[in-house]
């Protein structure tokens, strides 16, 4: 509740905030998307947000549906939530007019799970993963989604999962979604 009312709080000081989209921002006609996960011994959150003309045009925060035996486990299950929402993004656009020639760049703030998302084989410390959260290889290997590494300070997808975040970062990842 008391999140709950940081974010209402936060609306009600921000009236003039919305999305603005750019075309002339680099890569402005490109969707690019950003994901990440808040690792617990309890169920962890996923976060992702998908940005088009350098403004959000897709966000998710949720509660994963298993719990996750490493963070590498929950962010590659944020990963494989975020490619499968890129996807169906680019059929959107496509139908608009803005058919995304190249594919979608993916970036996560995991070593472990941007190794994952490019390698198909199973091996010891992955194999307890099923498979359905690992979509993402999928998608890289049919040329839809590459998974490109982020630095966490610099990971807007934060704003999605983490509710400990101070002041400054909030308000930088927050400027990042919105595009101000």
């Amino acid at each position: 509740m008391e999140l709950a009312l940081r974010v209402v709080a936060w609306l009600g000081n921000s009236p003039d905030s919305g999305l603005t989209f750019d075309g002339k921002v680099p890569d402005a006609g490109m969707l690019q998307a950003y994901s990440d996960s808040d690792w617990d011994v309890k169920p962890s959150v996923t976060g992702y947000v998908l940005q088009f003309g350098g403004a959000s045009v897709a966000w998710h925060s949720a509660r994963q549906l298993c719990i996750a035996s490493s963070s590498t486990h929950a962010e590659i299950i944020a990963a494989s939530d975020a490619a499968l929402e890129a996807v169906y993004m680019r059929g959107i656009l496509a139908e608009m007019g803005f058919r995304q020639t190249e594919p979608t760049v993916l970036k996560v703030d995991n070593s472990g799970a941007l190794e994952l998302s490019r390698d198909l084989k199973s091996c010891q410390r992955s194999r307890h993963i099923e498979r359905r959260y690992l979509k993402v290889r999928e998608l890289v290997a049919a040329g839809e989604v590459v998974v490109e590494h982020i630095s966490t300070k610099d990971n807007p997808a934060d704003l999605f999962t983490k509710s400990t975040l101070d002041m400054s970062t909030f308000s930088r990842h927050a400027k990042t979604v919105k595009n101000e």
